[in-house]
């Protein structure tokens, strides 16, 4: 299911995001740091558009009038603007991939502002190599690693999945069918220190950890800086250890 094979290259980092989050509302919008900061929308935007390989920053939220908010930060951002389904999240990244002539996806999330774009410039770079149709990092903090699908593999999932786990996680789908499409794991191996860090924000705690490392380090800041940091404070470790993550 190479696209490259059958389309010109045309790379879109797919920004989800929405403002219905009941664990921390409205936390796509929240200032980093907390006051006067960017938004974990806007970072997350800088970020995709940092990354090599990457030639549109697409962000896909819903056709709620709640997230009339999410559609005119985005564009205020100069990002590109898709509305789709709330709970047809699978659809929403195959609808946007189309309206914008995607040849691969670059999915990332509005609660992830701390990714880094080394690796997501490796992991694109890596799944053209490999003529992958899902490519995923593996090793980097929650919340930090990436995932690449190619569109063709993206419209296939679109049309065959059917359960309601399917719909709303994009790339479920593809993990379950190993045997219809070429699935790649970047294995990363990120520092001791940091490898069990929490870098998303799903509730209070991890949004106080993200304040703090927005407060410290440039804005910017690679994971780098994280490790360096949290080796010289290890009590940082302790702010949002306590989280679970829920997993498809």
């Amino acid at each position: 299911m190479d696209d490259s094979l059958t389309s010109p290259r045309r790379v879109g980092a797919v920004v989800q995001a929405r403002l219905g989050s009941t664990r921390l509302p409205g936390k796509s919008l929240l200032p980093l740091p907390l006051g006067n900061g960017l938004s974990l929308l806007a970072h997350v935007v800088g970020r995709a558009r940092a990354c090599q390989g990457i030639d549109i920053v697409v962000v896909a939220t819903t056709t709620l009038p709640q997230d009339d908010a999410i559609a005119a930060a985005a564009a205020a951002l100069g990002a590109a603007v898709f509305r789709g389904a709330e709970d047809d999240v699978l659809a929403r990244f195959h609808h946007a991939a189309e309206a914008f002539g995607l040849s691969a996806v670059v999915r990332l999330t509005a609660d992830n502002p701390a990714i880094d774009p080394h690796y997501i410039s490796a992991a694109v770079a890596k799944h053209h190599a490999h003529h992958a149709d899902y490519t995923l990092t593996s090793g980097l903090p929650l919340g930090t690693n990436t995932e690449v699908i190619s569109a063709s593999a993206l419209a296939a999932a679109f049309a065959q999945a059917s359960q309601p786990a399917e719909r709303e996680h994009v790339t479920l789908y593809l993990r379950r069918h190993p045997e219809a499409f070429r699935l790649l794991t970047m294995e990363l191996k990120a520092a001791p220190a940091i490898s069990q860090l929490r870098l998303t924000v799903d509730f209070p705690s991890d949004y106080a950890l993200l304040h703090l490392l927005y407060t410290n380090l440039p804005p910017r800041f690679d994971l780098e800086q994280v490790q360096a940091f949290v080796t010289k404070y290890p009590w940082v470790l302790d702010v949002n250890r306590h989280n679970e993550q829920i997993r498809p």
